[in-house]
């Protein structure tokens, strides 16, 4: 299926700054992957700006947002633009006064289209302390954190989370990770453990992102109403469970990913179970997991940073997901929800269907890839049998299948 693009990313550099070549290759590797595949296509795309456009040493060339495309060519509904600030690129635009218009037009769009032209530079020479033309062009609070130069799994999560950030949906202007756990233990669990774990949570959001995190034992202001408070945060927050060995079976820890489900929110479950899990909960399922590894708090730090990089990825594919409705529900769809149907959010669906007399022969479902298997697809017709539709009515699939359909129901 083609549609126009979504967003577009720029990785920016001066030739002789070495470290840029290597950015933009995790970059494209990482936006490019799987976890952004499922969308319709074209929705994200990694470009490189670095060898002279007009002269071999002067600046590249124009950006999109900046230059209109030739040949009448759309443009992205959304660019960022991350610059890689080295130490050659610094001395270019000191001494070049092209590479500084470059700089100066860029940012001047980028003030001019705040909500859909970014500008997030990365300065891997830490030479943010030094006064110099290109970082008083450049708006401070934009840049990603310095410690990010080292980590490029660091650059794709704060990149990720900048960009939901800028587009302000789903989650506003910044990223609030609901933490979900169970504060029992089982007669296994070290205590310690629990609480261990715990504190490796809380630490590597507070010193490794700017993210927020609530936590139920610590943000709920005295005197407030808990259970209201609980569901309201899960409804509208990043949802990571820590799933710990009694974590499914316990009451609320299943209400808060019902909600967060039932809300389209994005989850990413931490499988931190260390002996046994006596029962799960299908509740629980259809969502990134992460395993916990190892012994030691290093260890499981690294193991919260990728549930935490992947999370935020799931944020971003969610607001780039609906930014793409308008143009889905133009061609037909009837529900799009950001992941797979499963039994969960199929049922109140269903039911909002049949409470607003649906008739139609048939109805028309897309999520973003990867496609239900033949057995969940059987399982969803099941139910829509149940609840009075006939067996084919909910036709349910993703940009990939219904493109090898001709872009047609079945």
């Amino acid at each position: 299926m083609l549609a126009p693009p979504i967003l577009e990313i720029y990785v920016l550099w001066h030739p002789d700054d070495l470290d840029g070549q290597d950015i933009a290759d995790g970059l494209l590797d990482h936006f490019r992957g799987t976890t952004y595949s499922g969308l319709v296509g074209g929705a994200v795309d990694v470009y490189v700006r670095s060898a002279g456009w007009r002269t071999a040493d002067g600046p590249p060339r124009p950006i999109p947002c900046v230059e209109e495309l030739p040949n009448g060519l759309p443009s992205p509904q959304l660019t960022v633009v991350l610059p890689v600030i080295g130490t050659y690129l610094a001395r270019a635009v000191g001494t070049d006064q092209y590479w500084r218009k470059y700089f100066a037009d860029l940012m001047k769009t980028a003030g001019a289209n705040e909500h859909v032209v970014g500008v997030f530079p990365l300065d891997i020479d830490f030479i943010g302390n030094t006064p110099s033309d290109l970082l008083s062009i450049l708006t401070p609070t934009a840049f990603l954190p310095p410690w990010c130069a080292l980590d490029i799994d660091a650059i794709c999560r704060e990149l990720a989370h900048r960009v939901a950030s800028m587009i302000g949906d789903p989650l506003g202007r910044q990223l609030k990770v609901f933490i979900s756990h169970t504060k029992r233990h089982s007669p296994h669990e070290d205590p310690d453990d629990v609480n261990r774990l715990l504190r490796v949570v809380r630490r590597v959001i507070a010193n490794r992102t700017r993210l927020t995190a609530f936590f139920d034992d610590t943000d709920i202001p005295a005197g407030s109403n808990w259970d209201e408070t609980l569901l309201k945060e899960a409804s509208e927050s990043a949802l990571l469970i820590v799933r710990t060995d009694l974590y499914a079976g316990r009451e609320w820890c299943q209400r808060e990913v019902l909600v967060a489900k039932e809300s389209g929110m994005p989850i990413v479950t931490l499988q931190a179970v260390r002996v046994l899990e006596e029962r799960g909960s299908f509740l629980m399922d259809h969502m990134p997991v992460v395993p916990l590894q190892g012994e030691n708090k290093k260890a499981w730090a690294k193991a919260v940073e990728r549930a935490l990089d992947q999370l935020v990825d799931e944020a971003l594919k969610r607001a780039l997901w609906r930014h793409q409705e308008r143009q889905l529900r133009e061609l037909g769809f009837h529900w799009l929800p950001p992941s797979a149907p499963e039994p969960v959010t199929l049922a109140p669906w269903l039911r909002t269907l049949k409470e607003q007399g649906g008739h139609l022969q048939q109805y028309l479902v897309m999520h973003p890839d990867p496609p239900l298997g033949p057995e969940e697809a059987r399982v969803i017709d099941d139910l829509a049998v149940l609840s009075g539709f006939e067996s084919g009515a909910i036709d349910v699939v993703t940009p990939r299948t219904f493109s090898s359909r001709g872009g047609r129901p079945q």
